[in-house]
């Protein structure tokens, strides 16, 4: 899933091939990655089942990784990704799916126009915390009801400081959700303790 405006994602979102590619990682996975994809959708699929409403946005939506889940439970289903190659995909594989082509710090869409949001797989690339309180408050804005977050949080056997993609702590957490206008109401991990991935679910205040 493409990060960033349009002008801002690496070079190989813009290739369609590029997104062809990283789309078959998840269509047919093979070995301990079929089993790291079962465990982190069954996160979503829980977080998922904690919410309730009609519609929803899939910010970034990639090639439509989670949306047959989000299928499952909303009757309207919109993704938006900054990327129009990962969108040609996203639209090939289901002539229902409406992608738009977007930026997630600055939604083309008005205030509570979803009742959720659902950002899979994006936070936590981002390493600065101006960065993570920007993305979490054009999500809010949009979302009448909340928002579901893809993040990494500390755990016993895994806490990450200095990668790229860094775990946060959950004291850490709360200021970034509060100064977003949000509240952590339920986590779910994909493994815990072994692994970072989590759901955040947060509800607006």
């Amino acid at each position: 899933m493409s990060q960033g405006s349009p002008d801002q994602q690496p070079e190989r979102y813009r290739e369609f091939e590029s997104a062809e590619k990283y789309n078959s990682k998840f269509v047919k996975p093979k070995g301990v990655r079929r089993f790291s994809h079962w465990l982190e959708a069954r996160a979503v699929e829980r977080a998922l089942n904690h919410v309730s409403g009609a519609s929803v946005l899939d910010c970034p939506c990639g090639t439509g990784r989670i949306d047959g889940l989000l299928r499952g439970k909303f009757s309207k289903v919109v993704g938006l990704d900054s990327s129009e190659a990962m969108l040609a995909v996203y639209r090939q594989a289901n002539h229902e799916r409406i992608g738009q082509q977007g930026d997630a710090f600055a939604l083309p869409f008005a205030d509570g126009e979803f009742e959720w949001v659902v950002c899979h797989r994006l936070l936590h690339h981002f390493s600065q915390d101006d960065d993570r309180v920007r993305l979490l408050k054009s999500l809010a804005r949009v979302a009448k009801t909340g928002v579901v977050v893809y993040a990494w949080l500390d755990t016993p056997f895994n806490s990450r400081r200095s990668s790229r993609r860094q775990t946060l702590a959950r004291d850490h957490l709360r200021p970034l959700l509060d100064a977003a206008g949000l509240t952590l109401e339920k986590v779910y991990f994909a493994a815990w303790p072994f692994q970072p991935k989590a759901e955040l679910v947060c509800r607006k205040k």
